[in-house]
């Protein structure tokens, strides 16, 4: 089944009828979130009718206060993901003074009052300034409301918070967990500044664009290039040893050795391996990397790879 996207404004209506909407900004499409979906998948399966999710091109929050958004999933990440639990189609809310300005029930009525099953999360909101709650979705008679309860953690909400702290502190493994999938990064390869091919090591450097990068430091990573998988280091860091202040995210792919700019590349982050590290001089930094080479590919025959 192919999955449709289709962008609504605040003038738009919805032509599709008598589905099951399933509703949230969805950013890292985690467990909790599939927990949702999967909830709508069911109904799906018990009723025969089609299956949608409605999500926001941005937060609407950041928003409101005019900041940078650094999003866990893409709108295209969503698209790739949501494929797997036979979504229909995907509605992406383009977030605009005038969409945020609907009052609650307006917005019930211009989106959602034809389907047959809504199904949110315990915390959802929607309408002007969020006054629209879960409670008010019940009042509405024309579809059937679904309220999924919190899902929690070591008693803390699965949500994009704890996963952003534990993408921060390095724990790669609990936040893959909390994901359902390595934590990953998709985005063209670009024209770097050339240091790794003149230590031996040459990277592709991606444009990450919006992304949450986690920890600065050396990762394991896989590298998904025209559908085909690779292993490689990837350094997500300022390049202190050349006391470069710009962030980039690079990596050494082990088995490829062509010219991939201009190409889109997803960069799936396995294992934090160590912190970036500043050195005295060249030799020192390519020794390390050779360390940090053999010690991944040690890492990629324990966990059988």
């Amino acid at each position: 089944m192919v999955l449709k996207v289709k962008y609504l404004s605040h003038l738009d209506e919805i032509k599709e009828k008598d589905g099951i909407a399933c509703l949230g900004f969805f950013d890292g499409l985690h467990i909790a979130h599939q927990a949702l979906i999967k909830k709508g998948q069911s109904i799906k399966k018990e009723t025969n009718k089609p299956l949608f999710v409605f999500t926001f091109d941005q937060s609407i929050g950041k928003y409101l206060n005019n900041k940078a958004f650094y999003y866990l999933t893409s709108i295209e990440d969503k698209k790739e993901i949501l494929k797997k639990f036979d979504v229909d189609i995907l509605y992406v809310f383009k977030v605009s003074k005038e969409f945020i300005s609907l009052n609650p029930d307006a917005f019930i009525k211009r989106y959602l009052i034809d389907m047959s099953h809504l199904v949110v999360g315990f915390d959802f909101t929607y309408g002007f300034r969020s006054l629209g709650t879960v409670e008010d979705l019940k009042k509405y008679k024309e579809f059937k409301t679904i309220i999924l309860p919190e899902i929690t953690y070591q008693d803390d909400k699965i949500g994009s918070t704890i996963i952003r702290k534990y993408l921060d502190e390095g724990e790669l493994d609990l936040a893959n967990y909390l994901l359902g999938r390595n934590y990953q990064i998709s985005g063209e390869v670009i024209h770097g500044r050339g240091m790794g091919k003149q230590l031996g090591f040459p990277t592709a450097n991606i444009d990450f664009t919006n992304y949450y990068l986690p920890k600065l430091g050396v990762y394991l990573t896989k590298v998904i290039i025209e559908g085909v998988e690779h292993f490689g280091v990837t350094n997500v860091g300022k390049k202190p040893t050349f006391k470069d202040q710009s962030i980039s995210l690079e990596t050494y792919i082990f088995d490829i050795d062509k010219d991939l700019y201009g190409k889109y590349i997803s960069i799936e982050f396995i294992e934090f391996m160590r912190d970036e590290i500043r050195y005295s001089n060249k030799e020192s930094l390519i020794k390390q990397i050779r360390k940090d080479v053999e010690r991944s590919k040690n890492i990629l025959m324990r966990r059988n790879l």
